[in-house]
């Protein structure tokens, strides 16, 4: 088992949140704090809407990877219909191969970086360069290779700006901001059956599980959110559940001149 899976659950919010729960736990042993409330309530206000934002994080994730999938294989499509076009020579195939290996390179970094609007900008730009490499050689293509070429330059693009609309519209802010600040009013009620004994740092047995208690589900609501986080986006190479870009990218290998 990669020990890496387990640790990256572990940041800032989850130290506090166990912090702040042994601190509660004896708060409300010093002050005999009780408050009667129905636990459920946990899995109406925090339970349902985390799992909620992680299965919303995970489809946006599985999506980011079929729409990904889809430009790479558009890629691998537009250069074989060039390419079996007859009067299409090494040159002209060479320049549309890394014209649209570099709009890759380009797409991958604005995905992986941050602040970088800038970049899909220029691939927005870039579409207009493979249009003129299929337009200057229009009078190697009958009417079916044209159409075909358009096509799937199209959707190339479509896909590429799929990908971009993923990673500006995550998991709801409102959503995430409501699930974080519950959890950290969590401890609050958990602590509730804390008054074991009056003596606040005399731990009974069990007081003790009480505490453990209390303290296992404090970590487990903040590890499940932090999962989340991890989840939201699919493509900074940050999380172990990200994208595997290097796996799935176009190669210039790939190139059906070097084969």
């Amino acid at each position: 088992m990669n020990s890496n899976a387990f640790l990256s659950v572990f940041n800032y919010r989850l130290l506090f949140i166990l912090v702040e729960t042994v601190i509660v736990f004896f708060l409300y042993r010093e002050y005999q704090i009780t408050i009667d409330f129905d636990i459920s309530i946990v899995s109406i206000a925090i339970v349902f809407p985390l799992v909620f934002s992680i299965t919303s994080a995970y489809q946006r994730r599985q999506e980011a990877i079929g729409l990904f999938l889809d430009f790479r294989n558009k890629i691998i499509d537009l250069t074989n219909i060039f390419f079996a076009v007859d009067k299409i020579e090494k040159k002209d195939y060479d320049l549309l191969f890394n014209k649209l290996f570099g709009i890759q390179t380009s797409l991958i970094n604005y995905l992986t970086k941050e602040d970088s609007n800038y970049i899909f900008e220029q691939i927005r730009q870039e579409r207009k360069d493979v249009l003129r490499i299929i337009d200057d050689r229009k009078k190697m293509f009958n009417e079916r290779e044209k159409d075909s070429l358009i096509r799937v330059k199209n959707e190339l693009f479509l896909s590429a700006e799929k990908i971009r609309g993923i990673k500006i519209h995550g998991t709801p802010i409102s959503l995430k901001k409501y699930c974080l600040i519950f959890i950290y009013f969590s401890p609050l009620l958990f602590n509730t059956q804390s008054i074991i004994n009056k003596t606040p740092f005399d731990l009974n047995i069990e007081s003790s599980l009480t505490l453990l208690f209390t303290l296992v589900m404090s970590f487990v609501l903040m590890a499940l959110y932090n999962v989340q986080d991890y989840i939201e986006n699919p493509f900074d190479q940050k999380g172990l559940d990200d994208l595997k870009i290097e796996a799935i990218m176009v190669n210039e290998d790939e190139s059906l001149f070097d084969a």
